[in-house]
């Protein structure tokens, strides 16, 4: 689950990627008022047609607007949905029926109206490269790599590397020994790399660039709404659910008994069980710092045990060793710390020392107040390092 989620997100960088060649156009375009609505809602797919020989969409996002928030919902590329009595992973169903019978297909999963999608191939890095190389990409290990049948040869020095569009998208679609984690890493190493391009390309660039980015990809969005949404969004909140499914003879499924949840969720944008007092509450901050993923959503997508209220501070605290995690307990009964001790091991794959040191735990408090959170209200405080 980890390692799809950091692939969902390499399609995120590539949105806001293509978001950031058109934010500096806004000062030389007069907006009207957008006819959007809110809630909402839009459809994200992901492709590597070069690699997997087919146009099945492997990536499947719904993403939802509204009350300041940001709610991405990934559907599992395997979940097997009835289409004409006959049954079908959904990813086959772009393939098959085209863009509208895969958002038919979405909007009876997830009880919303679908209003635009964007469909990202990775080859979008070689052009967009091209228009900006050459592009400064540190490499940290020598790269070196054939494949005939793709036609993928691949030899690059560590170092500082000058690529071209070509190179760069080598460069994205490389594996190593790391697998799907280290070339994450690299697409958002790219990413970062023509975003410091952008920053000083000239207004026709730009204009070329904009075309690029909605030429090269399937999408029904206009300018004027990119530009609009993204007035809405640039301060908000992203936050990612899971898709409720069940595994039955070998077949990914719904879950039938909390799509009802997720529905709701995608709807009011609220939480469908924040209203029980009854949950142990716990705040999570961390000890590290990364750009590859936004840790609020990481937690979110990992937490999986009932009877909890989390809340998420996503800045680092460097008052603690970045060797372990932690965890801080506030007025609560041995049993519910054990209770706590042992969920939090089995959501995060590691042990939590408790900390009693009352200098560290106030260090603590005072970095969690400066950062407008009240923390007296929570019976558990978690520094998570980056060692998951």
């Amino acid at each position: 689950m980890k390692i799809h989620i950091l692939r969902i997100l390499s399609f995120i960088f590539l949105i806001f990627l293509i978001l950031s060649f058109i934010i500096p156009l806004g000062k030389n375009i007069q907006l009207d008022r957008s006819p959007i609505e809110f809630p909402y809602y839009f459809l994200v797919l992901g492709r590597d047609e070069n690699i997997e020989s087919s146009t099945r969409t492997d990536v499947i996002i719904l993403g939802g607007i509204d009350k300041g928030k940001i709610i991405f919902l990934p559907i599992p590329r395997d979940l097997l949905i009835s289409i004409d009595q006959t049954e079908r992973r959904i990813n086959s169903v772009y393939q098959i029926y085209g863009i509208d019978r895969l958002k038919e297909e979405v909007e009876k999963l997830s009880g919303v109206q679908i209003s635009d999608y964007i469909i990202f191939d990775y080859s979008i890095f070689k052009s967009i490269g091209d228009l900006f190389a050459p592009i400064d990409i540190y490499i940290e290990s020598d790269m070196s790599y054939s494949d005939y049948h793709q036609n993928l040869h691949i030899d690059f020095k560590k170092g500082y590397n000058k690529l071209n569009g070509e190179e760069l998208l080598y460069y994205v679609r490389y594996r190593d020994t790391s697998g799907d984690l280290g070339r994450i890493e690299r697409q958002k190493n790219a990413v970062l790399a023509l975003l410091n391009e952008v920053k000083s390309a000239g207004i026709n660039k730009l204009l070329e660039a904009v075309n690029i980015g909605l030429s090269d990809t399937i999408n029904s969005f206009e300018i004027k709404d990119l530009l609009f949404l993204y007035n809405q969004v640039k301060n908000a909140q992203m936050e990612f659910i899971s898709f409720p499914y069940l595994i039955k003879d070998s077949y990914v499924v719904v879950d039938e008994s909390k799509i009802s949840q997720i529905q709701y969720k995608l709807k009011t944008f609220e939480t469908y069980s924040d209203q029980s007092n009854d949950k142990s509450k716990i705040l999570i901050t961390k000890n590290f710092s990364s750009k590859l993923y936004n840790f609020y959503t990481y937690v979110f997508d990992v937490w999986k045990k009932p009877g909890y209220q989390i809340k998420v501070l996503d800045e680092t605290f460097d008052g603690l060793s970045d060797q372990y995690s932690y965890v801080f307990f506030r007025n609560v009964e041995e049993e519910t710390k054990e209770k706590i001790k042992v969920d939090l091991k089995e959501t995060f794959g590691t042990n939590f020392i408790e900390i009693e040191d009352k200098y560290k735990y106030f260090q603590l408090i005072d970095f969690i107040s400066e950062n407008l959170i009240d923390p007296t209200g929570y019976d558990a405080v978690v520094v998570l390092n980056e060692r998951w």
